[in-house]
């Protein structure tokens, strides 16, 4: 394979399966976690029996968001670009396959974890979903993306409530929004793998390419004040007191 899979579980098939595996940790994405889901998801890409992709999280989260220990230590500048480029490229690569992408969404999907969840063609949640963009509480903006695709499919102002406020939706107000597509009643992976069975076809994925090409974003202003925000004092106090809080429980 090429890369230790310690992080990532990987069900090959004409539907591949992807999942975080840090079931202990919320499934959190630090650096190591992302570089495996992105060796995956080029792999998925590559196989010609994959027609389409499933990501889920491993236990009873999808994910919590970007991990905030491998944040933390970032200091400087060029460390804090590097950061968001491979949040952005893995994120990148979900938004730009040819191969439709389906995010099987249980538990807490969180900050990356929403970004990430919102970066796939269809979303299936578990009632007891929950979803928010909380950065902010952080000090921080989101650095994934929801700063420019999260307006296009909930609508800006729902946007601006998840990304100013920082408060999580439940299931039901996610459905609402348009930020999941389907609430499932029983298990998620299971049902957006009988969906990912019905739509993987050359049509689906010509569509696909057609409906991406038609809009373009901009993430160099997300990048910027990401960085800015990320490198703040404030943060980096805001960051400590929320791992110290962790350890004391």
């Amino acid at each position: 394979m090429g890369l230790f899979m310690e992080n990532i579980l990987v069900k090959d098939g004409s539907v591949t399966e992807i999942t975080i595996n840090r079931p202990e940790k919320h499934n959190a994405l630090d650096g190591e976690t992302l570089m495996q889901l992105s060796y995956a998801l080029k792999k998925a890409q590559l196989d010609k029996n994959c027609k389409s992709i499933i990501i889920s999280g491993a236990g009873k989260s999808f994910s919590s968001g970007a991990d905030i220990n491998y944040l933390a230590n970032i200091k400087s500048e060029a460390s804090a670009s590097a950061a968001f480029e491979l949040f952005y490229t893995t994120y990148k690569s979900i938004w730009d396959s040819e191969k439709p992408v389906i995010a099987a969404i249980s538990g807490y999907c969180l900050g990356g974890g929403n970004e990430l969840a919102i970066s796939c063609d269809f979303r299936f949640a578990s009632k007891d979903s929950i979803f928010a963009q909380p950065e902010v509480k952080l000090g921080l903006i989101p650095g994934g993306g929801a700063t420019y695709k999260l307006r296009v499919i909930t609508g800006l102002q729902n946007a601006r409530k998840m990304i100013f406020t920082g408060e999580s939706i439940d299931s039901e107000k996610a459905l609402s929004i348009g930020l999941v597509d389907y609430l499932v009643e029983g298990d998620t992976l299971t049902a957006a793998r009988e969906f990912a069975e019905g739509i993987s076809s050359e049509a689906q994925s010509y569509a696909k390419r057609a409906i991406n090409a038609s809009m373009s974003f901009d993430y160099m202003h997300e990048k910027e004040l990401f960085i800015k925000s990320l490198l703040s004092q404030r943060t980096k106090e805001l960051m400590a007191k929320f791992l110290a809080s962790k350890r004391s429980k």
